[in-house]
């Protein structure tokens, strides 16, 4: 009877019933899913990244890179070089390494300093920055500014200031050394001096002045080594000469004293006197040597290219800063993504259904907006195959409670034509209205899969329609269904059980009519409560006008009864209930509920919620007929799994 509500095109049974037990993805399908929902927060963090990139670049000031190119020598003794001679290899890195460290040492940054006055020179000591140097710069002053600083002790100062300006050499020098690089070319004695200065005249005077500096250092070593070297042997040379004159005064007073008797004694000191005025002689041609050679010094190494200003900024390149600022998006979105999938905590498909609850899984409801349901179904036939009107009482059925005695004797002629009735207003368009449109289909085929599963039951079906909390959309479920089922030729009544907010009694425009309460209260009779809504083509039984005036919880269990009694007169009975987790008396009431049907909004009814409730509410989790995914995004559905649906609006 039902089948012809599934269309050929739309949500299938992939969409609508998935069965109870899905096979999971595996890892990697889950995380290709995972990229894919949170493809948006990966786009606009890499946008982002550029964008941010992109404003770097623009306000970075462009820096140049001078170089020069300088061959170092060893500075040793003769001695070493004869005890080295024997270790080529240790001698080249060991004298090459010492070479380094000479190169860059605050002595030779110091020479530079005061050659160039750069710590007077604002292009050296205050160079332009980036916006995110100056941003950085700004949060470490605020952060030092917090923390309790030692005072500074005054630097020692001679009258003329002499000593605050070796200060501020040692100041310029230590970062000079700090922004310099030197690297060794291969294995040889050839060292690459570079510099990077947005001046770019600036950077080629300080590679030059800094292999300058080097050379006029290793000269200065050599001639002071000289000097000291001069200075040690004439010293020594006075001693020598002094030993060898005493030397020579000895033999002549020994030759005095014994003349020719003792020619040994006197041979002796005679060779000593002759020994000490040859070493003499040596010392004397050593000391001319030494003076000559700190008259003449020699340098150490020798410059092989000096630097030129350059032409091409060498930073910031543009690639590599866009680059790094779609990398930097990236890894925000990766973090992004990671927290959004992490913070995800309601049902998105039937198998989050199946695995957290163990209730069987109804089907996907898209979600519905005004606009698209005033579009579609303005005007549009409902196609309501309406049966006849109910069945009249008849002795031997089952009559209403004892609160309603006066009705006894009455035909059971809920709402007949010309009866009261309730007009739909306009706010209140029924989504599945539109047959073609993805709510009608979604509706349709959900109806036909409640029909299979109570296949056993053909008449007096009671199913209760609730949600946990109040924002799920259980009014919207229950009419839509409602609606479903008039379209499919059955009997159906729709009840609106919450009687404190009344909720789908607003909805459908009854809210002052007669209801439940009324005729539990005896005011009215039940034919005077239950409307006919033509254009839903199904009855309707409001709360009542006196639903807001006291308690609820005195009417369930007559109104269970009362729900049980009109079984007879319907074919379907859809219960509207209200929030379960707010309303604890709605239990009385679920007493007369065979099928409950739980709604739950796609990706926000937490799944710990639901879960917890059920584990505490067993004797209503046995008759649960399954659980609808309402205002789920159809389009969305792929990035989680579901086939997604082949509807097209206005085919077949």
């Amino acid at each position: 009877m039902n089948q012809g509500f599934q269309s050929r095109r739309g949500y299938g049974r992939d969409f609508l019933a998935r069965p109870a037990v899905q096979e999971r993805p595996d890892t990697l399908s889950e995380i290709l899913l995972a990229a894919r929902r949170q493809a948006w927060v990966v786009v606009v963090c890499a946008i982002a990244g550029l964008a941010l990139g992109l404003l770097h670049y623009a306000t970075t000031p462009k820096t140049y890179q001078a170089a020069a190119t300088l061959l170092v020598e060893e500075r040793q003794s003769e001695l070493r070089e004869e005890i080295s001679a024997t270790l080529p290899t240790a001698r080249s890195d060991t004298s090459m390494m010492n070479e380094l460290q000479i190169l860059g040492s605050l002595e030779i940054a110091s020479d530079v300093v005061r050659a160039l006055d750069l710590s007077g020179n604002p292009n050296f000591t205050d160079p332009p920055q980036s916006l995110l140097g100056s941003v950085v710069s700004g949060a470490k002053s605020a952060i030092r500014a917090l923390i309790p600083q030692p005072a500074p002790q005054p630097a020692a100062t001679g009258g003329d200031g002499a000593g605050t300006e070796d200060l501020d050499t040692l100041r310029a020098a230590q970062r000079l050394r700090l922004q310099t690089d030197l690297r060794r070319v291969g294995r040889s004695f050839v060292v690459e001096i570079w510099y990077e200065s947005h001046d770019p005249v600036l950077a080629t005077e300080i590679v030059n002045a800094y292999a300058d500096a080097y050379l006029a250092d290793g000269i200065e070593a050599n001639v002071e080594a000289a000097m000291r070297t001069a200075g040690w042997m004439d010293d020594r040379l006075q001693e020598l000469r002094a030993a060898a004159l005493e030397a020579a005064e000895e033999a002549e007073r020994f030759r005095l004293e014994n003349g020719a008797a003792d020619q040994q004694g006197l041979r002796e000191r005679q060779s000593r006197a002759e020994a000490l005025n040859e070493l003499v002689e040596q010392f004397q041609v050593r000391s001319q040597e030494a003076a000559l050679e700190s008259s003449f010094p020699v340098s150490t190494g020798r410059i092989l290219s000096r630097a030129l200003p350059p032409r091409d900024p060498a930073a910031p390149k543009g690639w590599q800063v866009l680059a790094g600022g779609m990398v930097l998006g990236l890894f925000a979105a990766l973090l992004i993504a990671v927290a959004r999938e992490m913070r995800e905590t309601g049902f998105r498909t039937g198998a989050d259904v199946t695995d957290a609850l163990g209730v069987p899984f109804l089907g996907y409801l898209p979600v519905v907006r005004s606009r698209d349901v005033r579009k579609r179904g303005a005007g549009l036939n409902t196609r309501v195959r309406f049966a006849a009107p109910p069945p009249a009482w008849e002795p031997g059925k089952p009559a209403l409670p004892q609160l309603m005695a006066r009705d006894r004797a009455m035909p059971l002629d809920i709402a007949p034509p010309g009866g009261p009735s309730a007009h739909l207003p306009a706010t209140a368009l029924l989504a599945s209205r539109a047959p073609a449109s993805e709510a009608g289909r979604a509706f349709a085929g959900l109806y036909a899969n409640i029909d299979l599963s109570l296949a056993g039951q053909s008449e007096g079906r009671i199913l209760a329609i609730g949600a946990l909390t109040g924002g799920e959309g259980a009014s919207h479920v229950a009419s839509n269904l409602a609606h479903a089922a008039a379209c499919a030729g059955r009997r159906v009544l729709l009840v609106d059980a919450d009687l404190a907010g009344a909720g789908l009694t607003k909805r459908m425009g009854a809210e002052g009519a007669p209801g439940t309460v009324d005729v539990l209260d005896g005011l009215v009779g039940i034919r005077d409560a239950v409307r006919h809504v033509p254009e839903a083509g199904h009855c309707f039984l409001p709360t009542g006008a006196q639903a807001d005036t006291g308690p609820v919880s005195p009417y369930m269990a007559d109104f269970a009864t009362l729900l049980t009694e009109l079984r007879a007169a319907y074919d379907d009975i859809f219960v509207d209930l209200p929030p379960l987790s707010r309303s604890p008396e709605v239990k009385t009431l679920l007493r007369a509920v065979e099928n409950i049907v739980l709604v739950t909004a796609w990706g926000r009814t937490p799944r710990k919620m639901l879960t917890s409730w059920l584990d505490h509410e067993g004797d209503l989790h046995r008759r649960i007929l399954g659980v609808v995914l309402n205002r789920a995004e159809p389009r969305r559905l792929p990035l989680y799994g579901v086939v997604q649906p082949s509807f097209r609006p206005g085919r077949a």
